[in-house]
C-alpha cells in the first residue's frame, strides 16, 4: 500500500497495496492492513531462533508479519514493513531476559525500511515515532533497551543516518498499550537537514 506524505499542505494521495509475500496482492487492494502476532514462547536463555528457521526477530517481521505499506516523497521512501506483536524475551539483552521472561510480555513493534532518494544524508530518528492506538490515544516508543543481535545486520534501534542512495532498516517497539488496543496508524516526522520543511509520515493501518 503507498501513500502520499503531509507536509504544512497537504498532497494528493497516492494508494497502492502490496503484499510483502506476494506481488500479485496489489491487483486485489485491501481496505485495510493487519499483522500477524510473531510471538514465540522460548526460555530466557534460548537462543535467537524462530520455528521457521530465521534467527532474528527482522528476519521474522519481513517473512511472516504480512502486508506492507509504502510512502515515497521527494526525499526518501519508507516502507512499514509491519507492527506486529513481539515477545520482549526476543528484544532485549540475555541478561534481562530473565526478568521479563517469566511475565509473558509482548509488545507491538514497527519496522520501517528507509531509502534515501535524495542528494543529502537524512537522519532518523525512533524518538520521532508515535503510535495512535484503536482507542484513539497517542503512544510512544516503549523505553526497551534493544540486543542489535537480535536484528539483522543493517537494522538499527535508535536513529541512524542514511545516505544519499543508500538504504537502512529500523525498528522501533511501541510502549505497553491497554487491553484489547492495537495501533491503528503510525506517524514518523522527518527533519530535513535543508530549508525544507518537516516531513510527516502518516501510515493509516
Amino acid at each position: 500500500m503507498k501513500q502520499s506524505f503531509n507536509r504544512a499542505a497537504d498532497t494528493e494521495a497516492r494508494l497502492e497495496h502490496r503484499d510483502s509475500t506476494d506481488e500479485s496482492a496489489r491487483e486485489k487492494p485491501s481496505p485495510s492492513v493487519e499483522w500477524n502476532d510473531i510471538t514465540e514462547k522460548r526460555a530466557a536463555t534460548a537462543p535467537m531462533e524462530s520455528k521457521s528457521g530465521s534467527t532474528t526477530v527482522s528476519d521474522r517481521i519481513q517473512s511472516r508479519s504480512g502486508s506492507s505499506i509504502i510512502i515515497e516523497t521527494g526525499l526518501l521512501t519508507v516502507t512499514l514493513v509491519g507492527v506486529p506483536k513481539v515477545s520482549i524475551t526476543d528484544l532485549v539483552y540475555a541478561h534481562h531476559r530473565d526478568v521479563v521472561a517469566e511475565s509473558e510480555e509482548t509488545r507491538f513493534c514497527a519496522m520501517f525500511d528507509i531509502e534515501n532518494t535524495s542528494n543529502m544524508p537524512i537522519q532518523w530518528r525512533s524518538q520521532r515515532t508515535t503510535f495512535i492506538g484503536t482507542d484513539g490515544y497517542t503512544y510512544e516508543k516503549a523505553h526497551v533497551a534493544l540486543d542489535s543481535a537480535a536484528l539483522a545486520p543493517g537494522c538499527h534501534t535508535n536513529h541512524v543516518i542514511v545516505q544519499p542512495g543508500c538504504r537502512a532498516r529500523i525498528v522501533t517497539p511501541v510502549e505497553q498499550l491497554p487491553q484489547g488496543i492495537e495501533v491503528a496508524k503510525v506517524v514518523h516526522t522527518v527533519s530535513p537537514r535543508t530549508t525544507e520543511p518537516n516531513q510527516r509520515l502518516n501510515f493509516t493501518l
